[in-house]
């Protein structure tokens, strides 16, 4: 604000001098006027006015006809503008730039269905899901769910079929299974948000899906990858339940 602080006084300035004037030559003028009869001079207020001239003073104030209406009118004009300037610029001064983006994020495109919930218990889960299941189509685009090292990017036998894991600096891992096509190597630095596959059937699958899991700890646990984004501290992943402790170790 202090840059402005100049401008505004010597615009305030130059519109006292410049009324001090306008009076003067004002009273002039209409001393000098038959009784009755309009000074002759410019139509000021009383003409057609800018709408910010309506605004700031009454069109039918007889004191601003002639040519004191209209450099009154004129040096508010100026003096408003110059304010506004300053606000604009001002504002402009305070603009706090974007935060950046979390180093999380959903690891399918927003509204793919999840027909798997974790620690759901059924035949093809014994003991409790340790993931989440997305029904997809085959070739839908799979993204990293966190910053991280890629470190393992090829097919697993162990039922996962084509599988990326990606640990992050904290320790959270996240896996992605049964891809259709893997687009990252293992060493890759990865950020969340970054396309690493495509979602497939291969695999233990029965159907076009992705089976992404977020693991934690030494073991690692697996914990509800829910709380990714829903937790207390989005990005942070809850603690593994009792269950996945028992069948995984913590």
């Amino acid at each position: 604000m202090r840059r402005f602080a100049l401008p505004l006084l010597a615009a305030a300035a130059l519109v006292l001098a410049q009324g001090a004037l306008v009076l003067s030559w004002g009273a002039a003028s209409l001393a000098s006027t038959p009784a009755g009869a309009q000074p002759r001079g410019q139509t000021g207020a009383g003409g057609a006015g800018a709408p910010l001239t309506a605004a700031l003073v009454d069109p039918g104030d007889p004191a601003l006809d002639g040519s004191a209406g209209t450099a009154l009118i004129a040096s508010i004009a100026a003096v408003r503008a110059l304010a506004d300037a300053s606000s604009t610029t001002s504002t402009r001064a305070k603009d706090v730039p974007e935060p950046e983006l979390p180093d999380y994020s959903y690891p399918v495109t927003w509204g793919t269905p999840v027909t798997g919930k974790f620690g759901a218990q059924g035949p093809e889960w014994p003991g409790g899901h340790a993931g989440m299941d997305f029904n997809g189509e085959t070739g839908d685009p799979i993204f990293a769910a966190t910053d991280g090292r890629v470190t393992y990017a090829e097919f697993n036998y162990g039922g996962y079929g084509n599988l990326i894991m990606i640990m992050r600096k904290d320790g959270t891992q996240t896996r992605y299974a049964h891809l259709s096509k893997i687009l990252v190597d293992v060493g890759d630095r990865v950020e969340a948000g970054e396309t690493i596959g495509r979602m497939g059937n291969t695999g233990n699958s029965f159907g076009s899906h992705l089976h992404f899991e977020v693991r934690v700890g030494p073991v690692p646990t697996p914990v509800d990858p829910n709380s990714l984004w829903t937790g207390s501290k989005p990005g942070i992943p809850g603690k593994p339940p009792k269950w996945a402790c028992q069948k995984y170790g913590c």
